[in-house]
This record gives C-alpha cells, structure tokens and sequence, in this order.
C-alpha cells in the first residue's frame, strides 16, 4: 500500500498509538484547478516581508472565499491571531502580555519542515474521530527526510506492483480499482515555513479542498512534530501524560540562563530550546567545568497562548525567546518555501 510505513514514522514520531493506514488516491484529471488556494512563499531573515501570491479563480460556495483566505493568512504571516476559542483581538481588549509583532519575530527564526507535492499541495491524514485532515510539520529536517525517502520507496514499489496486477488482471491501488498509480508520492518534496505561521495555523480554524477527494472540503488541523529523543527527554524530565498526547512539543531551559537578545538592543533573553542538547552546549560554553542545574520542559503551544492571550499574566514569557535547531536553520536556508494553503492531498 502506498506510503504504508509513512505512518509508523509519523507515529514514531509524534509518539501516537494509533493512526489508520494512508492512501494516496484519485487521478490527476480529478484535481480541481489551482482553485481558491494560496502559496505562501517565505523567506528565513529577520525582515518581516513576506511575499504571498493568491491564486485567482472561482470557488464553490461552502468554501472560503478569496477574500476570507486573504485576511487569514496575512492575520498569519503579518502577527499572531487570538487563540481558537476567541474572536481576534478587539481595539477594546486588554493586549496581551508579549506585543503580537513580538511574537511573530521571536517564533519567525525557528524553521518547520513538512511534506508537499510537486506543486507544493500539502499532505494531511485523515482522522475520523474530527472528520478533518491533519497536516505535520516538523522541527527536525532529519524527520522529515525519513517520511519522504519512505514515501517515494513504497511509490516506487506501488508502481512495480500495479504493472504486475495488470499483467495478472487483478485489482490495483486506486479507490476505483484501476490499475493508475497517483504520482502524489513520486513527485514529494520537503518544504519550509517559519514557526510563526504554523502555531496560528494551528490556533485557527481553517479548511481546504481535497483535491484527491472529488473537490470537498474538510476541516484542517495544524501539529509540530518534535524528535522522538526530544519527547523521550521531556518524557524523563515531567513524568506524566501531557508530552505522550499527540502535537506536544517541549522546550527546554535552565533558571538563570540567558543569552543576548536577538533583537540587537543589548539586552538579555531568557531562551528556549527545542533540542536538550542544545541546551547543555550553551550552559557548558557560559560555565566550563560547572554542572548544569536542573533542566526544566515548558510546553510550546502553551507558550504561545500565553504569549498572545489578552492581558495575559505569565511573566516568565515575556523576555523569551525561542532557539531554532542549527542543523534546521541551515536546511531551511536551501529548502523550496512554496506550500499552498486551501488545498490538501488527504492520505488514510
């Protein structure tokens, strides 16, 4: 079955019991046009341009329009909306303890990879319990370079197996029983967005066209899949059930640790780090020869929450800022950066 073990990687990763087998199905000729999706293309730099194309044509009515679409993602590229739960930010609402533009610059620097096809339409797995697709995004390249050499070995056997079945006149992998093989997985590749876009993606509702689905739209969900050695070290440090749910991503820091803020004003800030080895390298660089103290896990959704809610009291975010992995840095650098928004390949 096509991409059979992507899964088990996935749930490897995202330490997950229980996903239902992918699929990639339905031909080309069955795609939508480009439709009403939008290619967000993004460039890893302190600026806060961005460029966003918006694909024009016309839309059936139950989905987003162009308009809505647009107002979405420059909410998402330009400052962190409010969180799922709450209208946007109102001019008589209290502002949140972290300006939004604060927020958006510290999360920008940390890059995400995830797994798009040749014309950058994401890949999201269907989950029945939502009725939704969910697309991954993940803080190590490595990660999601296993996924798409797995992804292209079972293509590539997928193919060898459909040119038997139409030797022997057997089925073959499509829904309908053709002996076509989709492309979808030939064709992948692994792109880059910043973290920013993809925690307010995660807070807000959205949706997009499947386009292997006969054009309807489902539900989309947002989840940023850390190593599992990362998970695991969370795991020993906070022995409970919160980093064994599915879209947990622990941070790691040390009290009293801090390093020059990014922002070039000559102050200190209080980092963060995504890989635990990371952090005992800055602590052995400050304090040769010391033993590190306690290694505390704080959760990175949490911490954006806590960021943007309005008139939000947690103190300890407000000189924060997030420590991209270095290895990732260097990948996003020469990774693709096109990724359509409104448009999924659903795989279950």
């Amino acid at each position: 079955m096509i991409a059979a073990r992507v899964i088990l990687l996935l749930i490897s990763a995202a330490n997950v019991a229980s996903f239902t087998m992918p699929k990639t199905r339905v031909a080309a000729s069955s795609r939508p046009s480009a439709s009403s999706s939008t290619t967000i293309h993004k460039q890893y730099s302190t600026s806060t341009d961005v460029e966003l194309d918006e694909v024009q044509s016309t839309s059936s009515s139950d989905e987003p329009s162009n308009a809505t679409r647009r107002t979405i993602l420059q909410s998402a590229l330009l400052a962190p909306i409010a969180m799922a739960s709450q209208p946007s930010f109102a001019s008589d609402k209290p502002p949140p303890i972290v300006p939004l533009v604060t927020t958006a610059k510290r999360l920008r620097s940390v890059p995400l990879f995830t797994i798009v096809d040749g014309d950058g339409v994401p890949f999201h797995t269907y989950d029945k319990d939502s009725a939704g697709g969910f697309g991954y995004f993940f803080t190590s390249y490595t990660s999601a370079t296993y996924v798409l050499d797995d992804a292209k070995a079972a293509f590539a056997k997928a193919v060898t197996d459909a040119e038997k079945n139409k030797e022997t006149s057997e089925g073959a992998i499509g829904e309908d029983g053709t002996g076509e093989v989709p492309d979808a997985w030939g064709k992948a590749q692994i792109v880059t967005l910043p973290l920013d876009v993809v925690m307010q993606l995660s807070v807000k509702k959205t949706s997009s066209v499947a386009v292997n689905g006969k054009g309807k739209t489902f539900s989309t969900y947002y989840q940023v899949i850390p190593s599992t050695e990362d998970l695991n070290a969370a795991l020993r440090i906070e022995n409970g059930p919160r980093y064994s749910e599915r879209g947990r991503v622990p941070l790691f820091y040390v009290d009293g640790l801090t390093i020059p803020s990014p922002d070039g004003s000559g102050d200190v800030a209080d980092p963060v780090y995504f890989r635990i080895k990371d952090l005992t390298a800055e602590w052995t660089k400050q304090n040769p020869g010391k033993d590190i103290p306690q290694i505390k896990v704080r959760e990175l959704t949490e911490t954006f929450r806590a960021m943007i809610r309005p008139d939000g009291k947690d103190t300890s975010v407000l000189n924060l800022v997030f420590v991209p992995i270095a290895e990732s840095v260097d990948k996003a650098k020469i990774s693709p950066r096109s990724y359509k928004l409104g448009e999924m390949i659903l795989t279950k």
